[in-house]
């Protein structure tokens, strides 16, 4: 097998068939020929005679042979180069390191990733010892150009994949900070090396942390990197700036002095930079100064949930330098680019998202600085000073004192709203943005009677205005009708109702576009299903008159499948029909059809719509949600649509990997609450599948959390039947509860256990009221449930939960109903339950229900008490 050839078909072949062939030819040789296949593609890579693409490819090869994002993928290809025979291994590294050397750039960089690879695998064993020595050697001063700059990337490359927790690993940090070094001083002649080395030393910094907390390393560490703020070159500039962000990040609580000394000037010289690179990246370091701080804060109050909070000092810094980087940040939003694209960073948006982190950072003392700016420059002739102001103001919404805000809003938004009109469209699209940061953050500075009016009409106007401002203005009434229609379900009206009628057919006609620039079209119909969710019941004969174009343009989808063309269009229009589902859904809940006609037509559509979906379809799980919604208004009606519906329910629930599974289960908890009794017969169905998805390791963790929480919607909903499956979900929540968090463990754990325990608190709860009627076969897992309970008492950040403690308040006053004769007594004397019970009463953060509950809950202890 020539594989220089076969290597060259699959890259460069101008016919797919014969690309094909040579990638089928490829992918056989590494499955049956590993080893032999490996030393072909490694006597490639190293061969200079060979067209530097197919080298290229050869190294890409291997390495892709050794990393995987799937851990278990990744855990195979480690136990296959391990047991590669020592000498076949010592070539292919020896090859790559060789390679690192040549002079043709793009072959030094897939050796490079080739080492770092290969160093994934071996520097976590000790194996490997002489890379590092190796490494440094090539970023002596004596060594060309081209290997100091191979050398450093492959040590970047090194760090960036590596556990900087593993012990193989960190001590390999004084080479790495020695050659980093070596590359980064400004004796450096060789722009390329030193950029490579800063990259390389972002990447490093969590080895090296024993290296920064030692003064005399630190010092020079930070030294190298301040001169390359200052160096010729703007790309080394830009990278220097971005190292030192990098460094604040990990090492604030170090800073003080450089701030003092170097960085205060240095930053803020560098945002004026007119390099937009260099500028963006010296904002950049104050964003993260300000995201550094508000975590300090954060972790200073009692937001965090943590037991034991590591104490750290805030030493201000923007406070102390908002004098020079405040007003730098002002001007640098108008440096706006008239044509840039919107995923595009730019140092206008640098500088705004800087601007909204330093006024949550620093409050109300960039109130002032900012407000002079945008008097100034709110009626410009430059539209790029009219935008600046609005943007301005927008940004600084969230942190400083409401009640100042609320006042100055009321100034600001006459000549705002004016601006809805400019001709230029980012000021329009701006303003309709800001609009929306004021209804969702200070709504207080909205007068509903002076105010709303005025915005409305900007609002329907936008409506019909270029995507960017109709995306915007959507967003805004989303965010208006939200705060000032929260109650709407449970009103006659709210303050929105007098506008519901224009609103609606304003939304209705910008849905009819057909394409979805800027996402307007999603936003329109995102804004239709808040109209719907918040209606009060002077707006629900409006509602109903939207939910007959949404059903019919649902309808009408199903005829343009057989019309679709190719994969835009097949995405345009699942985008569509999960638009319309979703604000069908938002409709039902709110209107609640229940006449047998709508339902029969709202489930016609909905099943046809998953008969008809195409494959790899992701609309599946919004009209598992839509049927939900029927199920909730129906209720034991919805018995005449499972017959048709189950078999597409099981097949979701049979397959965990699937996105929909979770919601299906989900589902099938709505179905138990919907039909109550009527659920039993399929429940062993229902039951067999939760309980074998619990027992595979494999399955997601969401979908294990919303079985649990089911377990008690089907037992609420069969109640004595549920015995038969007592004895076995008992054990698995016993099991389940059994899990603890460890002093080490990741937040995607941490977060994992509390939602693991409030989904066997659901669990409980259903199981008590399911089984009240069968109080002496709940009898012995009385202990369990009381036992979790005071496990989770435990835990400050559950107990916070108005949810949760709820749901133990609850539990405490079912299980005391239950067993009136002392059969419990005894648990109603532990201390944390009376404990909890007085905070459930006396936290003033808890709703008046809550407290009502735990007032009946602290009756029924002291009935307890008493028998």
């Amino acid at each position: 097998m020539d594989i220089a050839a076969v290597l060259e078909s699959a890259l460069l072949s101008p016919d797919p068939k014969t690309r094909q062939n040579a990638e089928a030819q490829l992918e056989l040789a590494a499955k049956e020929h590993f080893v032999p296949y490996l030393g072909m593609l490694t006597t490639v890579l190293g061969n200079d005679s060979v067209k530097t693409e197919v080298r290229i490819l050869a190294g890409i090869a291997i390495k892709n042979q050794l990393v995987a994002k799937d851990v278990k993928t990744k855990l195979a290809q480690t136990e296959r180069w391990e047991a590669i025979e020592s000498p076949s291994k010592a070539q292919i590294k020896q090859t790559a390191l060789q390679t690192l050397l040549s002079p043709d750039d793009r072959v030094a960089n897939a050796a490079a990733q080739l080492v770092a690879a290969i160093a994934d695998i071996e520097l976590p064993r000790n194996q490997w010892p002489d890379l590092m020595v190796v490494l440094v050697d090539n970023t002596k001063e004596n060594q060309p150009i081209n290997v100091k700059r191979s050398s450093l990337l492959a040590i970047g490359y090194i760090c960036e994949t590596a556990d900087p927790t593993n012990s193989g690993v960190v001590a390999q940090a004084n080479g790495i900070l020695t050659a980093i070094v070596q590359g980064a001083r400004s004796a450096e002649p060789s722009i390329v090396v030193r950029q490579t080395a800063i990259n390389a030393l972002v990447n490093s910094l969590e080895f090296i942390r024993d290296n920064f907390e030692r003064e005399g390393e630190r010092n020079y560490i930070m030294q190298v990197v301040c001169e390359a703020t200052q160096a010729p070159d703007e790309k080394l500039q830009a990278s220097a700036f971005g190292a030192l962000a990098r460094i604040m990040s990990m090492y604030y609580s170090y800073m003080r002095l450089y701030m003092e000394k170097a960085l205060y000037g240095l930053t803020v010289e560098g945002m004026k930079n007119p390099s937009n690179d260099v500028s963006c990246m010296a904002v950049e370091f104050w964003s993260t100064v300000s995201e550094e701080e508000i975590e300090i804060t954060l972790q200073q109050s009692d937001v965090y949930d943590e037991e034991e909070v590591v104490d750290r000092e805030n030493f201000e810094f923007a406070k102390f330098a908002i004098n020079e980087v405040l007003p730098t940040l002002l001007d640098l939003l108008t440096r706006q680019e008239e044509d840039a694209d919107d995923d595009e960073w730019n140092v206008s948006m640098a500088a705004a998202a800087c601007l909204q982190l330093f006024a949550e950072n620093t409050g109300s003392a960039v109130v002032n600085l900012t407000l002079q700016f945008v008097e100034v420059n709110i009626q410009q002739a430059d539209w790029r000073r009219r935008e600046a102001a609005v943007m301005a103001f927008g940004s600084i919404l969230d942190g400083p004192d409401h009640g100042t805000l609320a006042h100055v809003i009321g100034q600001a938004l006459p000549p705002m709203l004016s601006l809805m009109n400019d001709p230029v469209l980012q000021v329009k699209d701006t303003v309709a943005w800001c609009l929306g940061r004021i209804a969702d953050l200070v709504i207080e500075g909205i007068n509903t009677e002076t105010h709303l009016p005025e915005i409305m009409k900007a609002l329907i106007i936008g409506f019909q205005d270029h995507p960017k401002v109709l995306t915007n203005c959507c967003w805004t009434l989303i965010n208006l009708t939200e705060q000032l229609g929260q109650e709407g379900p449970y009103s006659q009206t709210t303050p929105l109702s007098p506008y519901y009628d224009a609103l609606l057919q304003g939304l209705i006609q910008a849905s009819t576009r057909t394409d979805n620039e800027n996402s307007s079209r999603t936003s329109t119909y995102e804004a239709l299903g808040v109209l719907a969710s918040c209606s009060a019941a002077d707006t629900l004969p409006l509602i109903t008159n939207v939910s007959a174009v949404i059903v019919q343009r649902l309808e009408s989808t199903l005829t343009m499948q057989a019309q679709l063309v190719g994969m835009d269009d097949r995405s345009n229009l699942e985008e569509l029909q999960i638009s319309l589902l979703s604000v069908l859904t938002n409709i039902i809940r709110r209107v609640s059809p229940n006449d047998r006609n709508t339902s029969d037509r709202l489930m016609t559509l909905l099943l046809s719509l998953l008969q008809q979906r195409l494959p790899n379809s992701l609309i599946e799980e919004d009209i598992f949600i839509a049927i939900g919604s029927v199920a909730g208004a129906v209720q034991e009606n919805f018995n005449v649509y499972l017959e048709a519906f189950i078999p597409y329910l099981m097949k979701a629930l049979e397959d965990p990997d699937s996105p929909t599974c979770n919601t299906a289960v989900g589902l099938v908890a709505d179905l138990a609450v919907a039909l109550g009794p009527q659920i039993e017969p399929y429940c062993d169905m229902f039951m067999n599948i939760f309980l074998s998805n619990l027992q595979n390791t494999s399955v997601r963790r969401d979908v294990k959390v919303s079985i649990l929480s089911s377990f008690g919607d089907i037992a609420s909903a069969i109640g004595p039947n549920f015995e038969k499956y007592l004895a076995i979900v008992m054990q698995v929540l016993v099991q389940a509860s059994s899990l603890r968090k460890e002093a080490d463990s990741p937040y995607d754990i941490v977060d994992y256990i509390h939602q693991l325990r409030e989904a066997i608190l659901d669990a409980y709860a259903g199981i008590v009221q399911g089984m009240r009627e069968k109080p002496d076969v709940l009898l012995p897992y009385i202990q369990s449930i009381f036992g979790f309970l005071s496990v989770v008492h435990t835990n400050q950040s559950m107990i916070r939960s108005e949810s949760v403690v709820r749901s133990i308040v609850g539990l405490i006053g079912d299980i005391a109903d239950i067993y009136k004769q002392g059969e419990v007594k005894n648990f109603y004397r532990d201390e944390w339950l009376t404990d909890l019970i007085r905070k459930a009463r006396a936290d003033r953060s808890f709703s008046a229900s809550l407290k009502e509950t735990a007032k009946w809950a602290r009756e029924q202890q002291k009935m307890q008490l008493a028998l």
